[in-house]
């Protein structure tokens, strides 16, 4: 019979949520019987249900392993400023503050396409595929139009908001050198322009 339950990490739940779990059988419960914490923070990505040893003592550890922050994003074009964290898998919450690995999105301009959130996912994703990027170090600008990034010493115009994921790839390389310093110029999706100084 399940007495104790513990979140690693530490994680704070409804206790309607914990009573549906204490007195059942340590061995009937099983992670598809923590599914609704899911619809609960969608910020988490799985669960993992563990039974302490022995189960006489009716302890069971529930692991949460949460989407990756990807970026806080500034949304300036109100008059009240709004500040989002965009999650992984498209999530985003006002809530809580940025991960260190997060880049900074700022729009400044509209309109945003609606499929902006999932750009700047395939972005981060694939400039954090390369070893020596810092993700952190990335500042992107929308201006409504077009992007333009800042990264160290390098300023990237990536043209309007789409196939990110490709530009990423095809400017990262330069990017992980760090030998770059200048400008660098989308003139299509897979190629670019630079003026950096090597």
């Amino acid at each position: 019979m399940i007495r104790h339950i513990e979140f690693i990490p530490k994680y704070h739940v409804d206790n309607s949520f914990l009573n549906t779990l204490y007195g059942k059988s340590i061995l009937t419960v099983s992670e598809s019987s923590l599914e609704s914490l899911y619809s609960i923070d969608p910020t988490i990505e799985r669960i993992e249900l563990y039974r302490d040893l022995p189960l006489s003592i009716g302890k069971i550890d529930i692991k949460l392993n949460f989407y990756e922050q990807v970026a806080a994003i500034y949304d300036l074009r109100g008059s009240q400023p709004e500040i989002f964290v965009l999650f992984k898998n498209l999530y985003t919450s006002e809530s809580i503050e940025a991960s260190k690995n997060a880049l900074s999105v700022t729009i400044v301009n509209g309109p945003v396409d609606s499929g902006f959130n999932g750009e700047i996912v395939a972005l981060y994703m694939t400039l954090s595929s390369f070893e020596k990027i810092d993700t952190s170090s990335l500042e992107l600008i929308h201006s409504g139009t077009s992007i333009v990034g800042s990264y160290k010493d390098v300023e990237i115009l990536f043209g309007s908001p789409v196939d990110l994921a490709t530009k990423a790839a095809a400017v990262g390389e330069l990017l992980s050198d760090e030998s770059c310093q200048g400008a660098v110029r989308f003139i299509s999706a897979q190629s670019f322009v630079s003026d950096c100084n090597i």
